[in-house]
């Protein structure tokens, strides 16, 4: 926790976790730009070793978590969407 090389790959594993949540593969999901800034994400953990935030954006018919310490969890939305 808190090791510059892991948060590095931060929006890697939440690609990789929602495609692996889904059943997919990351290539087939739409890009994490257009629903977040994967370098912001990036830049905020490298900075916020000591703060206390926590981002939540939906992605893919779920709910992106990410917490200052580097942990990221994927939670399915309730509702499927109509």
């Amino acid at each position: 926790m808190g090791d510059p090389q892991i948060r590095e790959s931060a929006t890697l594993e939440i690609v990789s976790l929602v495609a692996e949540a889904k059943g997919c593969r990351p290539w087939e999901l739409q890009p994490l730009s257009r629903v977040t800034d994967p370098d912001a994400i990036e830049d905020l953990l490298k900075a916020s070793s000591d703060a206390s935030f926590e981002i939540s954006f939906d992605y893919e018919g779920g709910r992106v978590t990410v917490t200052p310490d580097g942990e990221i969890a994927y939670e399915f939305s309730e509702k499927p969407p109509t």
